[in-house]
């Protein structure tokens, strides 16, 4: 594995988790209610029944995405530690730079 490779990974988990629930949500779930009450006709009771289901879903979809958040956090401090226990401090800085110019560069 190159270092490039080691680099983009890390920085894929860093950003799976944020990445995934920004494409994930709605914009606005208010906005998705009134345009599905309005594609479908929907009552006023089943527009409060919709709207409930979706801020239910809604939180049920928050909590799966930080939980594994939690996870993917803790495999990348698993994987730096591991790489500080093989690499010498000056290689472990030059690999945190690097890691951190590809991931304000946007993974270039």
């Amino acid at each position: 594995m190159t270092i490039d490779t080691m680099i983009i990974t890390l920085t894929s988990v860093a950003l799976l988790s944020s990445t995934t629930i920004l494409a994930t949500q709605p914009a606005d779930s208010h906005s998705v209610v009134n345009r599905m009450a309005k594609e479908l006709g929907l009552s006023d009771t089943q527009r409060s029944q919709v709207e409930t289901i979706l801020n239910n879903e809604k939180k049920e979809v928050e909590a799966v995405f930080n939980e594994e958040k939690m996870k993917l956090q803790a495999i990348q401090e698993e994987t730096h530690t591991n790489l500080q226990a093989v690499l010498t401090p000056e290689q472990m800085q030059k690999l945190d730079r690097k890691m951190r110019q590809k991931s304000s560069s946007g993974r270039k």
